[in-house]
């Protein structure tokens, strides 16, 4: 048996081809590193697709590795993940000892008989374990087998008292006429039960080589023999004539196993491993215990009696271990990889009384005007601001809402206020403040909302156009004379897209050397100020404050006109396979107004402003109020340029030594 539980030791790592586990290579400190050899394999596919594998490939390549059960599509991606199997084998083997209650019983001088005089023997014990908890903790627990066989040798102060029997017999015997023979006690034991172990130290080259401490507890069943030993006297033959080991004789004493060998019992095992190799082998010293019961029998030669025992049966041993772990490898399914696209907007939605606020204008009831009516609930509530989602399987998916308004009264230097806002949220309202509802009416003015999504994945993230809607309340107008505004066009100018090609010079210095400068590459330039349409001031009077230019008195939309039409007609250029001409894109003004005298008031200025005026339909686009410095600066004209001084020739050669041409 001794030899087939070595040979089941060595077999066992060979019998035993792990699967692969389901983590990625690069999230765990027992993915793949230099300790293991490229898997030749799990090369899949051919070409570009290295990472792909048609089903039934997959199986004629790896019949051995599990598969998923998802994996059903035409064309798979896989991938291969490596990691500690949660199987693990070992074996210990070391001297044996009897215990006999106490350490004085056991060690002392006096050795009491309390297991049948059993001494010193050899253990080996071999166990397959399976732990719950991943290689990368610490603490790892698990369930585990142990099966093995052990012996104990009959003390020598067993043979003494057996001596001492026979000299106490009439007429007395000596030692050399007793004949003594013996079996050893033996037991087979089959136990199963918790294991712990844990990890001191990893290797930082091989984070699979771990120093770790294993602590044990199994119980099972045990086949006890108690040692067989028999005393008798061949001299004084013709007493007890049978008998295994009696061949004839005078029978002084015989211990006989019971016929009652099984027993439940249990074992403890404690051990530090260290690793050695690359393969997952570890080396330990191991201290192990165990408990049964033992039943024999006793045969007294003289009195001709027959007596039956049960005792607790115990030992202890200490030796050398060793444990060997797996490498699971197992190709799994590789979901691909999606990055959020942000092509829905979210569909935004303004209630206030029922109905919808999008680009309605609502009429303010002015308390303090006696001709209108009080039409208002006052009980009224403010108004909802809502959003839903409109993206189809959304990952992660996250919203920004502001609320911006914009006062009735027209202020220099005033921009639009952010009243409320959520960012990155997954709400779906907006809360109206209260500081702008009052007695069932919003307060004047300009609100519009702005709503995008946004989603993040470990791809990447995206973020969606806006959405956006508005509202007004509006004060009623009353019968007020209406007051003029004189505006002054300080400047206008005209910015345009046009081609342009490098052209190559040869550079010639003195020495001799000609070097080529520039290329012929054809690129896009945006050219400005390159037109100063509005050389003097032009003033006029309107009762607007802000207008467009096609609104304007006189020809100066004609001569716009003109301008774009003369710009336009340039040379085209070959550029990207076509023929690109010159191109408006858009005009800039500068110009000032100030509000006339007006219901009593006097004269007021309202400010500067830069306007951006589009080329086709001559409309605002944009607008900005001047600052006095900002305004200083645009109506400045450049510094003329200086011209470099002409250098006079160098030498005689014929050639000039400053010579420079200029490249685009």
């Amino acid at each position: 048996m001794l030899a087939g539980l070595v040979l089941l030791s060595f077999a066992a790592p060979y019998g035993t081809q792990a699967q692969q586990a389901d983590t990625v290579r690069t999230t765990s400190p027992t993915t793949t590193n230099q300790s293991y050899p490229r898997e030749n394999i799990y090369r899949l596919g051919k070409g570009v697709y290295t990472d792909t594998l048609r089903r039934d490939e997959f199986k004629a390549q790896a019949s051995d590795v599990a598969e998923l059960d998802d994996c059903d599509t035409t064309f798979q991606t896989f991938v291969l993940v490596r990691r500690l199997s949660p199987w693990r084998i070992g074996l210990f083997a070391g001297p044996n000892f009897a215990y006999c209650g106490t350490w004085e019983n056991t060690f002392g001088p006096t050795k009491r008989d309390n297991t049948l005089y059993n001494g010193a023997g050899f253990n080996i014990t071999a166990n397959v374990d399976y732990f719950f908890t991943p290689a990368t903790r610490r603490l790892r627990f698990g369930v585990g087998t142990a099966f093995g066989y052990q012996n104990y040798i009959t003390r020598s102060i067993y043979r003494d008292y057996l001596y001492g029997l026979a000299a106490a017999r009439t007429p007395s015997v000596g030692r050399d006429q007793v004949t003594i023979n013996q079996r050893a006690s033996e037991d087979m034991f089959l136990t199963v039960g918790p294991v712990l172990t844990f990890t001191i130290a990893r290797s930082r080259k091989n984070p699979d080589a771990t120093t770790f401490i294993e602590a044990g507890a199994r119980g099972g069943l045990f086949r006890t023999e108690a040692a067989t030993i028999a005393a008798f006297i061949p001299s004084q033959g013709g007493v007890i004539q049978s008998g295994p080991l009696v061949t004839g004789g005078s029978l002084i004493r015989s211990v006989n196993p019971s016929s009652n060998l099984y027993h439940l019992g249990a074992i403890g095992n404690l051990a530090i491993f260290f690793p050695i190799g690359r393969n997952n082998w570890n080396i330990g010293i191991q201290g192990q215990g165990f408990i049964t019961k033992l039943n024999y029998l006793i045969v007294n030669g003289q009195q001709d009696l027959l007596y039956e025992f049960k005792r607790t049966h115990g030992g202890f041993s200490a030796g050398l271990a060793v444990r060997k772990g797996f490498v699971q490898k197992k190709l799994i399914p590789k979901t691909p990889t999606v990055c959020p696209t942000c092509d829905s907007i979210p569909e935004l939605r303004v209630q206030f009384n029922g109905n919808s606020l999008k680009g309605v204008s609502l009429a303010y009831v002015d308390s303090t005007n006696a001709q209108q009516q009080q039409p208002v609930n006052t009980s009224a509530t403010a108004p909802v601001i809502s959003w839903r989602s409109t993206t189809p399987n959304p990952k992660n998916e996250t919203f920004t809402a502001r609320l911006y308004y914009r006062p009735d009264s027209v202020v220099a230097g005033a921009s639009d206020q952010v009243i409320a806002q959520l960012e990155n949220t997954t709400d779906t309202t907006l809360t109206f403040p209260t500081t702008y509802f009052s007695n069932g009416q919003v307060n004047p003015g300009f609100y519009y909302v702005t709503v995008h999504n946004r989603q993040t994945a470990k791809c990447g993230t995206c973020m969606s156009e806006v959405a956006t809607t508005s509202f007004s309340v509006v004060r009623p107008k009353r019968d007020v004379v209406e007051c003029e505004y004189r505006h002054r066009l300080e400047r206008l100018e005209v910015y345009y897209r046009t081609p342009y090609t490098r052209e190559v010079a040869n550079v010639c210095y003195c020495n001799g050397t000609i070097t080529s400068v520039g290329d012929t590459v054809t690129r896009l330039r945006y050219r400005g100020l390159n037109r100063r349409l509005a050389t003097s001031a032009i003033e006029f009077d309107t009762n607007t404050v802000i207008l467009n230019l096609r609104d304007l008195p006189g020809d100066l939309a004609q001569q716009l006109q003109a301008e774009k039409a003369k710009i336009e007609s340039g040379n085209a250029i070959r550029y990207k396979g076509r023929r690109v001409r010159p191109q408006v894109q858009y005009f800039r003004a500068v110009f000032t107004v100030t509000k006339l005298p007006c219901n009593g008031q006097p004269e007021q200025p309202v400010g500067s402003f830069n306007t951006t005026i589009s080329d086709n339909s001559y409309s605002i686009t944009d607008l900005k109020p001047l600052t006095d410095a900002q305004k200083a600066k645009l109506l400045t004209p450049p510094a003329p340029a200086k011209k470099k001084a002409t250098r006079r020739r160098a030498g005689n050669s014929g050639r000039r030594s400053d010579v420079m041409f200029g490249v685009e």
